[in-house]
């Protein structure tokens, strides 16, 4: 543990922290010519053959989609103009620390909420009703979802580099239609972030629908969060619960999923909480897990990076300490070699991190490979010039000194 503590300590004096600033400084966000900052997205007005109207959606690119040409998973966000601002903030900081592969957002504005979100149409004397009447516009949830996978998603893949990796997220009755999706329609979204979702709708009828279907379906391929607010009230803790025991009872094979309560936040107020939580959980596989680390060959590590690029993208990437504390263990165990590997995988993910660079070429030169040292310490200097780290001269002296050692 001691070593495994100076390693790291080292590692931050070679500009690991330093540099995390420098790439936070480096995104510049785009303005207009009196000087708003963009950055939320792009607004558009898609027409809706479906809904029998002009849709409003925003669509929020990721930091260098227009650099790459790589394909981005894709979150459908509803009640999109309402929560579009704090998910963007969110998903960049997730983004940046590798918590998350970079994604297209897409908010949909609600219109009629209570008219797209809802299953079933609200009868007499239903919460939320009035008097006798009912919500007489409740219960369009399937022309919505129909709206979704006809139009919407269509539209967004062929405009757009897209990869197959689809989220929906939903907040109150949003959480309630991505209930009703989740077993509705079980090819449309591969994970799902379900927020304080409004199951008190007609006498808790989605958690009826889910007895039989968790029941009846032996294998699910998803990745579900259920979230709520410490604080949340009548009609939404407690009905959650209710669901999640459903679940609990007839949990399908490959299904994975997390139910939690999240401070002491009401039920508007935990949707950034949620948001942020249910990310991370969604994506938590770009964790390295024990196994990967008991079990550790370059060959098996370098399988599990492309398993993950296969399933989020060609650039998808693990946290960087994540692989730094494998390179740290490695080197405890003595497996230069194999901690190269992994800084190696490191260093391409994160280009711009200088210490993995620095830290590379001392490896490569422990291991008598020096030339692939310099070439290393010259690739931190470009780095280091590009991102103004003030570098250059200490990274030129390692070069000069091992070209020194190999005349």
């Amino acid at each position: 543990m001691k070593n495994r503590i100076l390693i790291i300590t080292l590692f931050m004096a070679l500009g690991f922290v330093e540099h995390n600033l420098h790439g936070q400084v480096a995104n510049k966000i785009d303005r207009t010519q009196d000087g708003q900052l963009l950055g939320l997205g792009t607004h558009y007005n898609l027409k809706s053959t479906i809904l029998e109207e002009d849709r409003p959606i925003v669509i929020s690119l990721p930091i260098g989609y227009n650099t790459s040409k790589a394909n981005y998973p894709v979150l459908y966000l509803l009640d999109g103009l309402q929560n579009i601002k704090h998910t963007v903030g969110t998903v960049e900081l997730l983004t940046e620390s590798g918590l998350i592969p970079p994604i297209i957002v897409v908010g949909i504005e609600s219109l009629d909420r209570t008219k797209d979100l809802t299953p079933s149409n609200a009868g007499q004397n239903v919460y939320g009703g009035t008097g006798n009447s009912g919500i007489p516009q409740s219960g369009g949830a399937p022309k919505f979802l129909k709206f979704l996978s006809d139009e919407l998603v269509p539209y967004v893949d062929s405009n757009y580099r897209t990869h197959p990796y689809r989220i929906l997220e939903g907040h109150s009755l949003g959480g309630l239609f991505s209930v009703y999706a989740l077993m509705e329609s079980k090819d449309l979204f591969d994970a799902f972030i379900i927020e304080a979702p409004a199951l008190w709708w007609n006498k808790e009828e989605m958690t009826e629908k889910a007895k039989n279907f968790f029941k009846s379906e032996m294998s699910l391929n998803k990745t579900v969060y259920f979230g709520i607010g410490g604080g949340d009230g009548w009609g939404m803790r407690q009905e959650l619960k209710r669901y999640v025991d459903v679940v609990k009872q007839n949990t399908p094979k490959n299904f994975q999923w997390l139910h939690e309560e999240v401070g002491d936040e009401g039920h508007m107020a935990s949707r950034l909480l949620l948001n942020y939580n249910g990310l991370k959980f969604l994506f938590s596989d770009l964790k390295i897990h024990e196994e990967l680390i008991d079990n550790f060959s370059a060959k098996s590590f370098l399988t599990a990076e492309e398993q993950l690029k296969y399933k989020y993208g060609d650039l998808a990437r693990r946290p960087a300490e994540e692989y730094f504390n494998l390179v740290s263990i490695l080197i405890e165990k003595g497996n230069d070699l194999g901690a190269i590997s992994v800084l190696k995988s490191a260093s391409e993910a994160y280009p711009m991190y200088i210490g993995l660079l620095t830290y590379l070429a001392k490896l490569y030169e422990k291991t008598n490979q020096n030339d692939k040292a310099i070439d290393t310490y010259l690739l931190g200097v470009k780095v280091s010039k590009q991102y103004k780290l003030g570098q250059e001269d200490d990274l030129q002296i390692e070069i000069d000194r091992l070209r020194k050692v190999q005349d």
